[in-house]
C-alpha cells in the first residue's frame, strides 16, 4: 500500500513508471488468437469487469437477505430481477419484471395494483409468479430482526400490508402515501432495495438469515458458473434460455460469459489493461488512464475532451460531517472547513482538473441542472453569511479551465468558454478564503496560536479526523489527501485515516466513530429526491457517543424546516412544481447550514478497451450509465458486440 500511495501522490512518476513498465512488453499488445481467461473460457466469449470493491470477504454468501453477500459481483446486474428498472439515460423507469406501472387504487395514493409479466423463469426452470413476491415479503416482516439486507428495513418502514390476487397479480399497501412506489419497490439508481427469492428454494431453509445460498438460482440471464473461494473473481455463464430470463424479453446478451475480477493495485491493473486482460475499468486514477490510452489504442475514456470521465452518477463526493460533536454542531466551523478547501487546486492534484464541481447537495447533470441548479443560480450569488460575506463563486469553471490550460493543457481537450465551460466543470463552487474562514472560527473561540496551527478554546490543537477510503478507491483516496493538504496549509491539523470497505462503512454509520468522512451520502438521481433525503428526521439521531449503527440521516442533521418540507413532499407527484420548489428549498438550507461540503460529482474514471467488445457507453452515445457496478449495466451487456477477434 505503501508504494501505491507514494506513486499515487506523484501523478507524473506514475504515468513514467507506467510507460516504462509497459515499454517492457512487445509492441504487439494483441493477444494470441484463441486465448482463454485464466478461469477457463475464451476470451473473446467473455465480458471482464474489474470489481468495484476489489476483493470480497464473504465470496460464498450470495443470500441478499443478508448484508455482506457478493453484492459487487454481478447480482444486480445480471442474476436478480427488479419489478421496475431504471434507464439510466434519462431518469425514467420501465417495468422489468413488472407488466406496466402499478394501477392506483386510492386517492391517498397508498394503494396499489402490480401485474407480473407472465413467462418469466428461473434457472431452474421454475416460473416466476405472484406466489415468491408473497413469499419475499413474508420472509422480511416474519425474520426483520435477523435480516441484515439494507432493503429489508427498506421494504418493511414503507410497505403497509400486502396480499395475492392471482398467479401474476399482488396489490400492496403503504404506511404513507407513496408516489415514488415506483423507485422504491424497484430500481431508483444502483439496485434495488426489494429483491424477490425463489421461494421453491428458501422456504426449505430452516433459517434464511444463515443460508448462504451459494448455488443460487437466478432471474437474471446469467448464473453463477463459478467463483473464488478467496474472494478476488465470479464467473457468470449466460443460460441457455436466457429469453425466459427477467430482461430476456429486452434481447440477447452477446457475451457467453461475465467475469468480475480484482486486477489488484493500480500498477498491476493498467499494465494488464494495457494487454487487453480485462474490458471495463472501475476508478483507475487520471494518469493511469493516460499512460494506458498512450500505450493501447482501444482503451478511451468516456469522452474526448475535458472532463474526460462521465459525470452522471446520482452520488456525489463530499464531506459528511458529525453534527452530534462539537464543534461540528456550529455551522460556523462547517463553514470554514468549506471556505479552507481549496477545490480547484484539490481537483488538480487529485484528478488532474478532471471534475465538475457542485455545490448544491446533490450531483450537477444533465437531468438534475434545469431542475434544481439553474433555479438557485441568482440564490447562490445573493447569499450571504452573517457577517455579510458572499461566498459564492460563479466565476469557478472559468478559473479552473484557465489554470489547467496554463498548466499545459491542450486548448483542443478543453471546452470553450461560456456553456460548455460550465457543462464540463460545473457552475461554481465556493471561494477559498482561509482570511474568511478565519473570521468565522474566532466567533466561536477556535483560533491560531503562534506557529499558526488552530486551537481549540480550550487551548488544544484542533485535530479533526477525516476518514477516506484506501485503495480499493484510488480516485477517492486521492481526492482525500488533497482535501488533507488543503486543510494543513490553512492551520487545520486534520488527520486523514485511510481505511478498508468494511471499516469505511462503519465509521459512516455510527456516531462513536464518526467525525469527518469523505463519502458519498447524497444520491439525488431525477426530481425524486426523497429516495436520498427522507430520513434527515430527529427521530432517526442517535447520542454522539452510540456505538449503535444508525437508521438514517447519515448527516445527523436536526433541522426541523427540512423535516417539514420533507414530510410534506412525501404527498406530492415526484414531478409536481411543488415537489421541485419543495427540493430547492431543502438545497438552500442544506447550503445555509452548510450541513454537508458537497464536493464535486462523482469522476466516474472508466476506460474501457474495445479490443475484444464494442459499443460501450460513451458521451456520443449515451444509452446508459457507463457504471458496471449499477443494475444497468445489462444494458451494456445488452448493447455490447463482439469485434471478432
Amino acid at each position: 500500500m505503501a508504494k501505491v500511495f507514494r506513486l499515487m501522490r506523484y501523478p507524473l512518476l506514475f504515468f513514467v513508471v507506467v510507460l516504462n513498465l509497459s515499454a517492457c512488453m512487445s509492441a504487439n499488445t494483441s493477444p494470441p488468437a484463441g486465448v482463454m481467461t485464466d478461469v477457463g473460457t475464451p476470451r473473446n466469449q467473455t465480458l471482464i469487469f474489474q470489481t468495484f470493491d476489489g476483493k470480497t470477504n464473504n465470496p460464498d454468501n450470495m443470500n441478499p437477505m443478508m448484508s455482506g453477500y457478493a453484492v459487487w459481483r454481478g447480482f444486480r446486474e445480471l442474476g436478480w430481477g427488479s419489478l421496475w428498472e431504471m434507464n439510466t439515460a434519462t431518469g425514467h423507469s420501465y417495468g422489468e419484471l413488472a407488466d406496466g406501472f402499478p394501477q392506483v387504487l386510492d386517492s391517498q395514493h397508498t394503494g396499489f395494483r402490480v401485474k407480473l409479466k407472465p413467462g418469466i423463469y428461473w434457472s431452474d426452470g421454475v416460473e416466476l409468479t405472484t406466489d415468491d413476491v408473497i413469499y419475499t415479503l413474508d420472509t422480511y416482516f416474519k425474520d426483520k430482526s435477523k435480516l441484515t439486507g439494507s432493503g429489508v428495513s427498506v421494504i418493511t418502514n414503507y410497505v403497509k400490508s400486502y396480499k395475492k390476487i392471482d398467479k401474476y397479480t399482488f396489490e400492496v399497501t403503504t404506511v404513507k402515501p407513496a408516489y415514488d412506489f415506483v423507485t422504491v419497490m424497484g430500481v431508483y439508481t444502483w439496485g434495488p432495495a426489494f429483491i424477490i427469492v425463489p421461494r421453491h428454494v428458501f422456504e426449505k431453509q430452516a433459517d434464511v438469515s444463515t443460508f448462504l445460498n451459494t448455488n443460487p438460482v437466478t432471474l437474471g440471464p446469467y448464473t453463477v458458473k463459478s467463483y473464488d473461494k478467496n474472494g478476488y473473481w465470479q464467473l457468470w455463464q449466460r443460460r441457455s434460455d436466457w429469453k425466459r430470463s427477467a430482461w430476456g424479453w429486452m434481447g440477447e446478451p452477446k457475451a457467453q460469459y461475465v467475469l468480475y475480477k480484482d486486477f489488484g493495485t493500480e500498477e498491476t491493473r493498467t499494465l494488464a489493461f494495457i494487454k487487453d486482460q480485462y474490458d471495463v475499468d472501475t476508478f483507475m486514477s487520471p494518469d493511469s488512464i493516460q499512460g494506458a490510452e498512450a500505450k493501447n489504442s482501444a482503451i478511451s475514456t468516456f469522452s474526448s475532451t475535458m472532463p474526460f470521465n462521465d459525470m452522471g452518477d446520482a452520488c456525489s463526493y463530499g464531506i459528511l460531517m458529525n453534527q452530534e460533536k462539537a464543534p461540528f454542531n456550529q455551522a460556523a466551523v462547517r463553514w470554514a472547513l468549506a471556505l479552507t478547501l481549496n477545490l480547484q487546486g484539490v481537483g488538480m492534484n487529485a484528478l488532474n482538473g478532471q471534475f465538475r464541481a457542485s455545490a448544491l447537495p446533490m450531483s450537477d447533470t444533465h437531468i438534475l441542472r434545469p431542475l434544481y441548479f439553474n433555479p438557485l443560480q441568482s440564490w447562490l450569488k445573493d447569499l450571504t453569511l452573517s457577517d455579510g460575506y458572499h461566498p459564492y463563486d460563479p466565476s469557478f469553471a472559468n478559473e479552473l479551465s484557465s489554470k489547467l490550460q496554463s498548466a499545459g493543457n491542450s486548448a483542443s481537450a478543453l471546452p470553450q468558454a461560456g456553456q460548455a465551460t460550465s457543462d464540463a466543470f460545473g457552475l461554481g463552487w465556493w471561494k477559498y478564503d482561509p482570511a474568511e474562514a478565519q473570521k468565522l472560527l474566532s466567533t466561536v473561540g477556535i483560533k491560531k496560536n503562534s506557529n499558526g496551527v488552530y486551537t481549540l478554546p480550550n487551548g488544544s490543537i484542533w485535530q479533526p479526523e477525516l476518514v477516506v477510503p484506501s485503495d480499493w478507491n484510488t480516485v477517492m483516496e486521492r481526492i482525500g489527501f488533497s482535501i488533507g493538504d488543503s486543510w494543513k496549509k490553512a492551520g487545520i491539523q486534520v488527520n486523514v485515516r485511510q481505511v478498508d470497505n468494511g471499516e469505511f462503512t462503519t465509521v459512516q454509520n455510527t456516531n462513536s466513530k464518526l467525525t469527518m468522512e469523505l463519502n458519498w451520502n447524497s444520491c439525488v438521481f431525477n426530481s425524486n429526491y426523497l429516495n436520498s433525503w427522507r430520513s434527515i428526521q430527529p427521530s432517526n439521531l442517535l447520542p454522539a457517543d452510540s456505538n449503535t449503527s444508525i437508521n438514517g440521516n447519515p448527516f445527523r442533521w436536526n433541522d426541523p424546516t427540512v423535516s417539514s418540507l420533507l414530510n410534506a413532499s412525501s404527498h406530492m407527484d415526484s414531478s409536481s412544481p411543488q415537489f421541485i420548489a419543495n427540493g430547492q428549498a431543502i438545497s438552500k438550507e442544506f447550503i445555509t447550514n452548510m450541513a454537508y461540503i458537497n464536493l464535486m460529482n462523482i469522476p466516474t474514471t472508466i476506460p474501457t478497451n474495445s479490443y475484444y467488445w464494442r459499443g460501450f457507453p460513451k458521451q456520443s452515445n449515451y444509452y446508459s450509465a457507463p457504471y458496471s457496478w449499477w443494475s444497468s449495466a445489462k444494458m451494456i451487456v445488452l448493447h455490447i458486440q463482439p469485434t471478432g477477434k
